[in-house]
């Protein structure tokens, strides 16, 4: 069985892809796998800097933002796990995909990153070797 992976930021339209990649595992019977990504183009490594307590808010962010898709996950009954991950967002979503055997990706046609390189949720579709779905609505 493989795996649906929803990228997540916590946007609108984040939300309103992680009720959709719920909808589909829980339709599929498969797992779901949820990944937020910490913009390493904004956010570099924690290190000894001032730029430190942003990289931290930033993970607290990923945490959150996967933490809230875990707990409607488990109450609609689908198998979840997560990761926080530093990196392109698209191409760690690609990366983290190609990791799992992911058959499907559930992102947001907007997000947090919508003005790097054209979207993420674009650049995750053109070049993607598996199902997509951006979700496009807020609804």
């Amino acid at each position: 069985m493989t795996a649906i992976l929803l990228a997540t930021d916590s946007s609108t339209y984040a939300k309103a892809a992680a009720r959709r990649a719920i909808d589909l595992a829980a339709e599929r019977g498969q797992p779901l796998y949820v990944l937020a990504v910490v913009d390493s183009r904004k956010f570099d490594e924690p290190a000894l800097s001032t730029e430190e307590l942003a990289t931290i808010e930033a993970e607290d962010h990923g945490h959150q933002s996967v933490g809230a898709v875990v707990e409607l996950a488990t109450a609609a009954g689908v198998d979840v796990d997560y990761d926080i991950r530093h990196g392109v967002p698209h191409e760690t979503i690609l990366q983290c995909a190609s990791q799992l055997g992911a058959d499907c990706i559930v992102v947001g046609a907007h997000g947090e990153h919508e003005n790097h390189l054209g979207g993420v949720g674009r650049q995750v579709a053109d070049e993607a070797d598996c199902e997509v779905v951006v979700v496009d609505t807020t609804d």
